[in-house]
């Protein structure tokens, strides 16, 4: 970014780590892409020029940079690779930074290239960030000691040779590196705050790795990562210093023509963080001798001018002279022994970050406070035009005595190459001329905030230590010698089909109007039972305006009673195995065959005598508040419950009718804790009983079942079913578009109410038709929208069946990115336009069919849900008889007649579109 000496205070880049490798000989080599050069490979052809500096690329790729320095006394000359930390893998955490060092070791036929490097007089190094690996060395003007370093750098870079044996030499280095770091508390804080800021990006990964990755890297991983990212494509020579350019191009070009690129394009980085209002935080206690506190901004990268702006107005803050941080805390008021901050920018990304430290009793909350309210404070506030022109001078400064300095150029021309072009340089120099303070200030506001902000507290302790993972064993080691029992247990074998079912279920006559019973006896998959009291009960006068309350008392019933808190319920249905629901609408309880009238009997206990705990309540009326606030923030929501309202055709006050989301709210809120226990008391009681058990029962199990009920206390009101009314003729089709901020998902959505039940002799015809266009994977809108468009992760379309009044429902939808919400919607009507024009071929029906069979059965492969469909057919007429000749019915319908449903129920419906999506 800015040259390094340019500002007194600036942080070291923290995801970078310099290296100076310890000599260890290398052993037999590895070759890479290589092959014999040509007078045709080695032309390097002109690429850029400007500034006294020309950039030259040969056929391979690979770019040469030349910065001639007539008057230098040295030169530098740094081999580039544009791969570092952000692009390793599972596993290869540090790998980038170990492969640098193995790469100081042999080269083609070079025993040590350190060795070799020093035997010239040149002082080197090699460094790696999360964007780059480099290796370079400052040698003296000497034509034939650069030649030297020439040859040095394209052996390092075409021809190292490293070893099993290196790697497991040099592994203890690197970790003794990590160790370092690892007890370096300011070191751990800026990892720390590295892991806060970036959540998916590779920059959220220090560049030194995990040690488990250092220690145990396969030597073919570390090949494999060699191969992969040092080609010539990916690599640049950058020359800087006293040296004849001419010479050093042809030279270079005929050295490094050499590199052959491997099959396939260069590993690129794509991931991108996604901007989320948040502010995340992580503290560690340490025995550091002192407290930390850290903060980090995140901000664009390297070619983004706000970034630039928002460094250079930074100095008003950061400057260690003028700035306000260090006089404000450290100086003024005395919270920090020292204070500091200022812009890590790096290819991707940027992070502008604040650090204060104090001694060991500090609060560091308070220190983390104070830090972060004066950064943002001053943010807000911004700068002057004169404290911009004083930085700004600074800057300009700065980049006259880079220039007179060749080798800090050449880091300049490095870290512009890898942001993109080495030219970024002098775009970076302009602009420090060109920012203006209103774009700088509004870069302050913009990014320094605190939904952009991550936040990192060290505290000081004595003996705290955290327990260490272990590192998994073998397996076979626990398990060798050992046997146990069968855990398949013998049990009826699972129906097939609904008939079956049928043919199993057997009424129990009760003797008694208010109760009917069905059950089904087996041996079930563990002995399991399965008991379902359905208690209907109230009426539509009696139920009407009660909605919010009644909710509630149905989930406080649960919560103890008969003498039980819910912790000794819960206490009580464990030790008894048993699964168990609760609600004024009944009981129902899964437990093994020998327990599970002990737990019906706890459970019709409690659900008699409710405790009702007004703590409880609070929380469950909390608990609904907040659901109806939060749908009230999600678009699709909002646009369904819109698209509900469109059909209301109750009258006013109705039990039925639906009601707003603001109106849902209002009634929760308005829930009193009378309300709830009025509904208890109108409600709960045995008033009209449907009883389904499934497992080893006879009829007289179930007539004792029935007993137990019948004591139990009588509800006080009638019960009533609440008609349906059948669905409307005059709706509003205008459609309905919901958009709200920070969502980036949309749901798109066809809804309509049809004239319609499910004992009609057309709806098997339509089930079929519906399927077909969007009940699964093979159907028209899935394919289309899922498969084809890709535009959505879900679609499809679903009809749901009324059994009583002719109200039945068909919902077409998808989920879709936010900006392609109106294509996924057109993509949804034209389908449904297509199936009404077209019609269906009997190859879809027929295949329709038999995925609608197949669903059945495996509906009925689960136990756990006979007994509440056998409940449930009791109250509809919708049992397993008649499911199964509705099954036969399905087999029945040609393609001519579920086209002729659709157009009959779908052609002149009212359909409401609706859109629910986010918005910039």
């Amino acid at each position: 970014m800015k040259p390094t000496s340019t500002r007194s205070v600036r942080f070291a880049r923290w995801s970078s780590l310099v290296c100076i490798t310890a000599a260890v000989v290398a052993a037999a080599p590895l070759t890479v892409w290589a092959k014999t050069p040509t007078a045709q490979a080695a032309t390097a052809v002109l690429d850029a020029q400007t500034g006294g500096i020309s950039a030259y690329r040969l056929p391979n790729g690979f770019k040469i940079i030349l910065a001639p320095y007539p008057s230098a006394a040295t030169a530098r000359i740094e081999l580039l690779v544009k791969t570092g930390s952000k692009l390793e893998g599972y596993g290869e955490t540090g790998m980038a930074h170990l492969l640098e060092h193995m790469l100081f070791k042999g080269a083609g036929a070079r025993a040590n290239v350190k060795s070799d490097l020093t035997a010239l007089g040149a002082s080197w190094n090699g460094t790696t960030t999360a964007d780059r690996t480099n290796y370079f060395e400052v040698i003296p003007a000497e034509p034939d000691k650069i030649d030297a370093a020439l040859r040095i750098e394209a052996d390092r870079f075409i021809r190292a040779r490293f070893t099993q044996q290196d790697l497991k030499s040099e592994m203890t280095v690197v970790r003794n590196e990590l160790e370092r770091g690892d007890s370096s508390p300011d070191s751990l804080v800026m990892r720390a705050l590295q892991r806060q800021s970036w959540f998916w990006h590779g920059y959220g990964r220090p560049t030194i790795g995990a040690r488990s990755d250092i220690e145990d890297a396969p030597f073919a991983a570390l090949q494999a990562f060699h191969k992969k990212h040092y080609r010539p494509d990916n690599a640049a020579l950058i020359v800087t210093g006293k040296f004849d350019a001419a010479h050093v191009l042809k030279l270079a070009s005929q050295l490094f023509a050499e590199a052959q690129n491997p099959p396939g394009p260069p590993i690129t980085s794509w991931t991108r963080e996604e901007a989320h209002p948040v502010t995340n935080r992580s503290e560690m206690t340490l025995p550091a001798g002192r407290t930390l506190v850290a903060s980090g901004w995140k901000l664009p990268g390297a070619l983004e001018r706000q970034t630039y702006a928002l460094d250079l107005a930074s100095n008003a803050i950061c400057s260690n002279d003028w700035g306000t941080l260090r006089k404000s805390l450290v100086l003024d008021r005395k919270l920090a022994i020292n204070a500091m901050c200022g812009t890590d920018l790096q290819k991707d990304y940027a992070l502008f970050t604040a650090f204060a430290g104090a001694e060991k009793g500090a609060d560091a909350a308070a220190l983390s406070r104070e830090l972060v309210e004066h950064v943002e404070a001053a943010a807000r506030q911004g700068v002057t035009p004169e404290q911009l022109d004083r930085a700004r001078q600074e800057e300009l400064t700065a980049y006259e005595r880079i220039e007179n300095d060749h080798e800090g150029l050449a880091a300049q021309l490095s870290s512009a190459e890898v942001a993109g072009d080495w030219r970024l340089y002098f775009w970076r120099r302009d602009l420090v001329s060109s920012i203006t303070a209103d774009e700088a200030n509004a870069a302050l506001r913009k990014w320094i905030v605190p939904t952009n902000r991550s936040d990192v507290l060290l505290r000081h302790a004595e003996g705290v230590t955290a327990p260490e993972l272990p590192k998994a064993g073998p397996a076979a080691a626990l398990v060798a010698g050992k046997s146990w029992p069968s855990v398949a247990k013998v049990s009826d074998p699972i129906p097939t089909s609904a008939a079956e079912l049928a043919k199993a279920s057997v009424k129990v006559d009760l003797g008694d109007p208010r109760a009917q019973a069905v059950m089904i006896t087996r041996r079930t998959q563990g002995d399991l039972a399965w008991v379902v009291f359905a208690n209907d009960y109230g009426n539509e006068a009696a139920l009407r305006g009660r909605t919010a309350a009644c909710g509630i008392a149905n989930g406080l019933l649960g919560y103890g009673g008969a003498g039980l808190t819910r912790d000794q319920l819960s206490a009580k249905m464990a030790d008894l195995k048993a699964e168990w629901s609760m609600s004024l609408g009944g009981v129902s309880v899964e437990a093994p065959r020998d327990k599970v009238d002990a737990a019906l009997d706890v459970l019709l206990a409690v659900w008699s005598a409710p405790s009702l705990p007004e703590a409880e309540f609070d929380r469950l009326k909390a608990a609904a508040v907040s659901g109806i606030e939060r749908a009230m923030k999600e678009p699709s929501a909002v646009a369904a419950n819109q698209a509900g309202l469109r059909f209301d055709n109750y009258p006013a006050a109705y039990a039925l009718k639906p009601r707003s989301l603001e109106q849902q709210l209002a009634e929760a809120k308005a829930v009193r804790y009378d309300d709830v226990k009025a509904c208890v008391n109108d409600f709960l009681g045995v008033s009209h009983v449907r009883l389904a058990q499934v497992g080893h029962f006879t009829p007289a199990d179930v007539k004792a079942t029935w007993a137990k009920l019948a004591k139990l206390p009588a509800g006080k009101l009638p019960y009533t079913r609440v008609a349906d009314f059948d669905a409307p003729t005059a709706v509003n089709t205008q459609p309905i578009s919901v958009a709200m901020p920070e969502k980036p998902n949309a749901t798109v959505m066809g809804l309509t109410l049809i004239p319609l039940r499910d004992d009609s002799p057309d709806f098997p015809a339509l089930r079929l038709a519906i399927k077909a266009l969007g009940g699964d994977a093979d159907s028209r809108i899935w394919q289309r929208l899922r498969e084809k468009e890709g535009l959505a992760y879900g679609a499809g379309a679903g009809l749901a069946g009324a059994t009583f009044e002719a109200r039945s429902s068909v919902q077409l939808s998808a989920t879709a990115a936010s900006d392609k919400a109106e294509v996924a919607l057109a993509s949804l009507q034209d389908e449904l336009q297509r199936a009404l024009r077209d019609g269906f071929g009997e190859a879809e029906i027929e295949r329709a069919k038999r995925n609608w069979l197949q669903e059945r059965k495996n509906s009925l492969r689960s136990e756990d849900g006979y007994a509440g469909s056998l409940a449930n057919g009791l109250y509809s007429g919708r049992d397993y008889a008649w499911l199964a000749d509705y099954d036969a019915r399905i087999g029945q319908v040609t393609a001519a007649q579920a086209s002729a449903a659709l157009r009959k129920y779908l052609g002149n419906a009212p359909v409401v579109w609706m859109v629910g999506k986010g918005k910039k």
